[in-house]
Protein backbone atom coordinates (compact mmCIF):
# COMPACT_ATOMS: atom_id res chain seq x y z
CA UNK A 1 0.00 0.00 0.00
CA UNK A 2 1.25 3.64 -0.66
CA UNK A 3 1.21 5.83 1.87
CA UNK A 4 0.08 9.02 0.02
CA UNK A 5 1.99 12.36 1.47
CA UNK A 6 0.63 15.38 3.02
CA UNK A 7 1.39 18.74 1.98
CA UNK A 8 4.51 18.62 5.16
CA UNK A 9 5.69 15.03 4.06
CA UNK A 10 5.90 16.97 0.66
CA UNK A 11 8.01 20.14 2.35
CA UNK A 12 10.23 17.52 4.57
CA UNK A 13 11.38 15.77 1.22
CA UNK A 14 12.19 19.10 -0.63
CA UNK A 15 14.24 20.14 2.26
CA UNK A 16 16.21 17.37 2.29
CA UNK A 17 16.97 17.43 -1.33
CA UNK A 18 17.87 20.91 -1.34
CA UNK A 19 20.22 20.71 1.17
CA UNK A 20 22.04 17.78 -0.45
CA UNK A 21 22.02 19.61 -3.68
CA UNK A 22 23.28 22.05 -2.33
CA UNK A 23 25.66 20.46 -0.29
CA UNK A 24 27.20 18.07 -2.79
CA UNK A 25 27.55 21.13 -5.66
CA UNK A 26 29.64 23.17 -2.50
CA UNK A 27 31.61 19.74 -1.31
CA UNK A 28 32.34 19.53 -5.50
CA UNK A 29 33.14 22.96 -6.22
CA UNK A 30 35.46 23.70 -2.31
CA UNK A 31 36.40 20.51 -1.62
CA UNK A 32 34.88 18.58 1.32
CA UNK A 33 37.57 19.48 3.74
CA UNK A 34 36.74 22.83 3.07
CA UNK A 35 33.08 23.24 3.16
CA UNK A 36 31.45 23.52 6.66
CA UNK A 37 28.02 22.55 7.81
CA UNK A 38 26.93 26.26 8.13
CA UNK A 39 27.82 27.57 4.47
CA UNK A 40 26.15 24.71 3.71
CA UNK A 41 23.01 25.35 5.41
CA UNK A 42 23.51 29.33 4.59
CA UNK A 43 24.03 28.33 0.76
CA UNK A 44 20.23 26.13 1.34
CA UNK A 45 18.66 28.77 2.63
CA UNK A 46 18.15 26.43 5.87
CA UNK A 47 19.37 27.05 9.76
CA UNK A 48 22.24 24.38 10.73
CA UNK A 49 19.35 22.97 12.98
CA UNK A 50 17.16 21.73 10.43
CA UNK A 51 20.62 20.66 8.73
CA UNK A 52 21.09 18.47 11.15
CA UNK A 53 17.42 17.18 11.21
CA UNK A 54 18.09 15.63 7.82
CA UNK A 55 21.65 14.79 8.37
CA UNK A 56 23.78 14.18 11.11
CA UNK A 57 26.95 15.21 9.79
CA UNK A 58 28.84 16.58 6.70
CA UNK A 59 29.84 12.66 6.37
CA UNK A 60 26.17 11.37 6.16
CA UNK A 61 25.56 14.29 3.66
CA UNK A 62 28.36 12.41 1.88
CA UNK A 63 27.07 9.46 1.86
CA UNK A 64 23.91 10.16 0.30
CA UNK A 65 25.63 9.64 -2.74
CA UNK A 66 26.31 5.64 -2.42
CA UNK A 67 22.81 5.65 -1.37
CA UNK A 68 21.74 7.15 -4.61
CA UNK A 69 24.13 5.00 -6.36
CA UNK A 70 23.00 1.94 -5.53
CA UNK A 71 19.14 3.17 -5.91
CA UNK A 72 19.80 4.39 -9.24
CA UNK A 73 21.51 0.96 -9.92
CA UNK A 74 18.82 -1.40 -8.58
CA UNK A 75 16.01 0.00 -10.58
CA UNK A 76 17.64 1.93 -13.45
CA UNK A 77 20.36 0.34 -14.83
CA UNK A 78 18.69 -2.82 -14.15
CA UNK A 79 16.21 -2.29 -16.31
CA UNK A 80 18.63 -0.72 -18.92
CA UNK A 81 20.41 -4.29 -18.99
CA UNK A 82 17.60 -6.33 -20.20
CA UNK A 83 17.97 -7.55 -23.34
CA UNK A 84 21.89 -7.43 -23.54
CA UNK A 85 24.19 -9.99 -24.12
CA UNK A 86 26.29 -10.71 -20.54
CA UNK A 87 29.48 -8.87 -22.17
CA UNK A 88 27.10 -5.83 -22.93
CA UNK A 89 25.61 -5.94 -19.72
CA UNK A 90 28.98 -6.25 -18.12
CA UNK A 91 29.90 -3.00 -20.30
CA UNK A 92 26.62 -1.21 -19.87
CA UNK A 93 26.75 -1.81 -16.07
CA UNK A 94 30.71 -0.37 -15.85
CA UNK A 95 29.60 2.47 -18.07
CA UNK A 96 27.12 3.47 -15.65
CA UNK A 97 30.06 3.16 -12.75
CA UNK A 98 32.17 5.71 -14.96
CA UNK A 99 29.33 7.87 -14.70
CA UNK A 100 29.55 8.47 -11.13
CA UNK A 101 33.47 9.61 -10.74
CA UNK A 102 32.51 11.90 -14.17
CA UNK A 103 29.00 13.30 -12.14
CA UNK A 104 30.74 13.79 -8.84
CA UNK A 105 33.98 15.33 -10.48
CA UNK A 106 37.88 14.83 -9.90
CA UNK A 107 38.26 16.61 -6.61
CA UNK A 108 35.06 15.04 -4.92
CA UNK A 109 36.10 11.91 -6.51
CA UNK A 110 39.49 12.04 -4.59
CA UNK A 111 37.82 11.96 -1.65
CA UNK A 112 35.89 8.76 -2.51
CA UNK A 113 38.86 6.82 -3.64
CA UNK A 114 40.68 6.48 -0.62
CA UNK A 115 41.95 3.74 1.43
CA UNK A 116 40.05 4.76 4.57
CA UNK A 117 36.53 4.41 2.77
CA UNK A 118 35.78 0.70 3.52
CA UNK A 119 31.99 1.46 1.71
CA UNK A 120 34.19 0.28 -1.40
CA UNK A 121 34.07 -3.45 0.33
CA UNK A 122 30.86 -3.31 2.02
CA UNK A 123 28.79 -6.35 0.85
CA UNK A 124 25.91 -6.37 0.08
CA UNK A 125 25.07 -2.88 -1.66
CA UNK A 126 22.44 -2.74 -4.20
CA UNK A 127 25.23 -1.89 -7.05
CA UNK A 128 27.14 -5.33 -5.48
CA UNK A 129 23.96 -7.38 -6.16
CA UNK A 130 23.08 -5.74 -9.37
CA UNK A 131 26.83 -7.35 -11.03
CA UNK A 132 26.58 -10.51 -8.67
CA UNK A 133 22.66 -10.95 -11.17
CA UNK A 134 24.30 -10.46 -14.12
CA UNK A 135 27.09 -13.27 -13.52
CA UNK A 136 24.99 -15.74 -11.93
CA UNK A 137 22.24 -15.78 -14.75
CA UNK A 138 25.12 -15.97 -17.76
CA UNK A 139 28.34 -17.68 -15.88
CA UNK A 140 26.37 -20.39 -13.02
CA UNK A 141 29.24 -22.35 -12.52
CA UNK A 142 31.43 -19.52 -11.69
CA UNK A 143 31.94 -18.27 -8.15
CA UNK A 144 30.67 -15.13 -9.06
CA UNK A 145 31.47 -12.85 -5.54
CA UNK A 146 35.06 -13.81 -7.02
CA UNK A 147 33.85 -12.27 -10.23
CA UNK A 148 32.11 -9.53 -8.96
CA UNK A 149 35.23 -8.18 -7.15
CA UNK A 150 38.20 -8.71 -9.58
CA UNK A 151 35.55 -6.21 -11.86
CA UNK A 152 35.61 -3.74 -9.49
CA UNK A 153 38.76 -4.13 -8.25
CA UNK A 154 39.23 -2.96 -12.28
CA UNK A 155 36.77 -0.63 -12.26
CA UNK A 156 38.35 1.15 -8.84
CA UNK A 157 41.19 1.06 -10.37
CA UNK A 158 40.66 2.91 -13.45
CA UNK A 159 38.67 5.35 -11.70
CA UNK A 160 41.53 5.57 -9.16
CA UNK A 161 43.98 6.57 -12.13
CA UNK A 162 41.42 9.10 -13.86
CA UNK A 163 41.35 10.86 -10.52
CA UNK A 164 45.40 11.15 -10.40
CA UNK A 165 45.90 12.10 -13.83
CA UNK A 166 42.72 15.13 -13.33
CA UNK A 167 40.50 13.65 -15.26
CA UNK A 168 42.51 14.20 -18.42
CA UNK A 169 40.82 11.66 -20.26
CA UNK A 170 37.72 9.66 -21.56
CA UNK A 171 37.06 7.64 -18.40
CA UNK A 172 34.26 5.35 -20.01
CA UNK A 173 36.60 4.17 -23.31
CA UNK A 174 39.76 3.31 -20.80
CA UNK A 175 37.13 1.10 -18.70
CA UNK A 176 35.58 -0.44 -21.61
CA UNK A 177 39.20 -1.04 -22.68
CA UNK A 178 40.34 -2.73 -19.79
CA UNK A 179 37.00 -4.28 -19.19
CA UNK A 180 37.05 -5.96 -22.53
CA UNK A 181 41.05 -7.26 -22.12
CA UNK A 182 39.31 -8.87 -19.13
CA UNK A 183 36.49 -10.14 -20.63
CA UNK A 184 38.15 -11.84 -23.33
CA UNK A 185 40.17 -13.50 -21.27
CA UNK A 186 37.65 -15.42 -19.15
Amino acid sequence: MTKILTNRDKQAIATKNKIYKVGIKLLKKDGFDDVNITQIAKAAGVSVGTFYHYYHSKLDLFMDLYRNADKYFEKVVVEKLEGLTFKEQILLFFDEYCNLPENDGVELTKKIYVPENSLFLEEPRAMHQVLYDIIEKQIPDIKVQDLSNQLFLIARGVVFDWVLREGKYDIHKKMREIINIFLNNL
